[in-house]
């Protein structure tokens, strides 16, 4: 696990950006570094700039929600936190919602000098200083700074930063890599110092000018530095987790690093590569002398400036909706652990032939300690009152469905269809409550305007639903959910009640957070065919507008009823984030609240797990 007070924070004021967003900081592991640690520059969310939840949720449009995602920045080769794309991308990821780290490697920029100076800066030495970053996120001084953990969502490298981005994940999952120019034939790195000097290797290494701490110096490149980075076996690559989405992103005039490098990642990482070439751009993605700017872009030392165009092609690459997009295509297939040919749908119940929404697998993730939650044992969905014979028949005999839990209240249930031709067991949520949204006017209406506010509600559901929660762990608990008698649990849409559930499922067996909101955040693509209950929605629109009762909200949050449906629907991954924020802030722990508020035991938790882990 993480170590939570492994690295030390420092914010050097006096050498802070005049600008609000940025803070200039030292990241200190105790077991890596010596003196300062790293230094980076962390940029904020512009969306910060708003003191009020109302006013970031009405410039949403414009400036992404805060996040608790993480952006780092590695630079190459003699360069700094402050060359090419870096400054632009922080900017432009910042204005997204993403906190953004560009970080000096040691020896590099303002941070500490390398371990041993007669070797040089290392891949392995830069790995320690990912390292570092990637703990931190962790960390309480982290939580103090931003008020939230953050998780290392994205690495973006330059250069030689490449090698040591790619050599990192393969012990740490990113789910975003970014290679801006990187070598993949990685000895070519003897052709090019030999070039530089033809004395290199009889000399053991070569001067090189660097800016170090605001000064360009002459700095000793010994010859382990170079050969650190020239004897990485690239193939080994491939083995970085699956679920890693990787872009690469070249400029077509790049005479450091052969062009053949961009094709030689695709077919590395076929099915999870996106190919990038910048035209007329150099390594450092500037013009060549005599470029005519055909596009229009601004100029840097009498240089067209491609960054600008980098920066905008790794933000689209970034953006939520292409990540969900590819969070759902990595996880729709789930790989038998006794079989690795073998694979299990997630979403096992095709909307096609069922007529039921949302309806997927919740098995198949990886547990911080290292097990898998189980596949084929429990799933969830919208109400399945629709379903058809043919999914009826899928669902208890290729599924082994042999228990519904429907978490609606009983007035939904009468006003709703319940499934028939399955045992269902009704394990009302909220005191039985319903939660139609006519109903949920008084507790409730932070839903209308925004998911940003769904943590709030969700508290007061969770509150309420102690007693069903303690039957539905029961059940587990007694062995009576295995793959030869799998169960559903379902709520009307399957994302409020049915979200919060599987919050608690996965917390307990200990998936990550990023994970469970990500999982949470699918059921925007499984409600796109629940046409009857979106049409539900619309038609009484302007009824949620005036169960607001309040034109100060609806003003402060720009609220129209066609903003409050949307809101209802949503399952946005940042409103699962805020919920298990505000969970643990209110009972510390899944197995505290198991132990202390559902009153499990030890033993309970333990047979729990076991019921739901391999």
């Amino acid at each position: 696990m993480v170590q939570q007070d492994i690295v030390e924070t420092t914010i050097i004021k006096q050498q802070e950006s005049d600008s609000w967003q940025e803070r200039f900081l030292y990241l200190k592991h105790s077991e890596f570094h010596g003196s300062t640690g790293v230094a980076g520059i962390l940029t904020v969310p512009t969306s910060l700039k708003y003191q009020t939840l109302s006013e970031k949720v009405a410039h949403e449009a414009e400036y992404g929600f805060p996040s608790h995602k993480l952006v780092l920045l590695c630079h190459g080769h003699s360069a700094h936190k402050n060359t090419v794309y870096m400054p632009l991308l922080a900017k432009k990821l910042a204005d997204m919602g993403y906190y953004v780290l560009r970080m000096d490697f040691r020896s590099m920029g303002d941070s500490e000098p390398n371990r041993d100076a007669k070797v040089g800066r290392t891949i392995a030495q830069d790995c320690e200083d990912i390292e570092t970053v990637y703990q931190w996120g962790a960390t309480e001084q982290c939580k103090q700074l931003i008020g939230h953990n953050l998780v290392l969502d994205t690495i973006v490298a330059h250069s030689r930063g490449v090698m040591s981005m790619f050599q990192f994940a393969l012990g740490r999952f990113v789910p975003n890599l970014v290679n801006a120019c990187g070598r993949y034939v990685s000895h070519g790195l003897f052709e090019k110092s030999l070039r530089r000097n033809p004395n290199w290797d009889r000399d053991g290494g070569f001067n090189c000018q660097i800016l170090r701490y605001g000064k360009m110096q002459e700095v000793w490149i010994p010859k382990s530095e170079t050969m650190s980075a020239a004897t990485v076996d690239t193939l080994k690559f491939a083995e970085i987790n699956p679920r890693s989405s990787v872009m690469s992103i070249y400029g077509s005039n790049d005479a450091v690093i052969p062009l053949s490098a961009l094709a030689q990642y695709s077919n590395l990482f076929e099915g999870r590569h996106t190919a990038d070439l910048v035209m007329y751009a150099d390594h450092n993605f500037y013009g060549l002398e005599g470029d005519a700017n055909a596009g229009g872009l601004p100029l840097r030392k009498g240089k067209v400036n491609y960054n600008v165009t980098v920066v905008d092609r790794i933000a689209s690459f970034l953006e939520p909706e292409q990540q969900l997009q590819r969070f759902f295509k990595f996880t729709k297939t789930i790989q038998s652990s006794w079989n690795p040919a073998q694979t299990f749908a997630r979403w096992s119940l095709p909307y096609e032939i069922s007529q039921v929404s949302n309806f997927r697998d919740i098995g198949g993730y990886s547990t911080v300690d290292g097990r898998r939650v189980k596949p084929n044992v429990l799933f969830r969905c919208a109400n399945p009152g629709d379903i058809t014979e043919e999914g009826l028949h899928y669902l208890t005999e290729v599924l082994r469905v042999s228990r519904v839990f429907d978490l609606r209240s009983p007035k939904e249930v009468q006003e709703n269809k319940l499934i028939t031709g399955v045992p269902v067991y009704n394990l009302p949520f909220n005191h039985q409550q319903s939660a139609a949204p006519q109903d949920l006017k008084g507790v409730y209406r932070g839903m209308f305007l925004s998911p940003y506010l769904f943590s709030q509600a969700y508290q007061v559901m969770l509150k309420n639903s102690i007693a069903p929660i303690a039957q539905f762990c029961r059940y587990i608990i007694e062995g009576r959910c295995n793959e030869a008698e799998s169960a559903v649990f379902h709520c009307t849409a399957g994302k409020d009640r049915t979200g919060i559930l599987a919050m608690l499922i996965y917390g307990l067996l200990g998936v990550d957070d990023d994970t469970i909101a990500r999982d949470y955040e699918l059921t925007t693509i499984g409600l796109k065919t629940e046409r009857k209950l979106l049409k539900a929605l619309e038609d009484r629109g302007d009824a949620y507008f005036e169960l607001l009762d309040s034109d100060k909200l609806a003003e402060e949050y720009h609220a129209t009823p066609d903003s409050m449906c949307r809101s209802l629907v949503s399952s946005k991954y940042e409103a699962m984030r805020l919920f298990l924020d505000s969970f643990r802030t209110v009972y510390g722990s899944f197995d505290r609240f198991f132990l202390n508020i559902v009153k499990l035991s030890g033993e309970d938790i333990r047979m729990f797990k076991n019921a739901l882990l391999e």
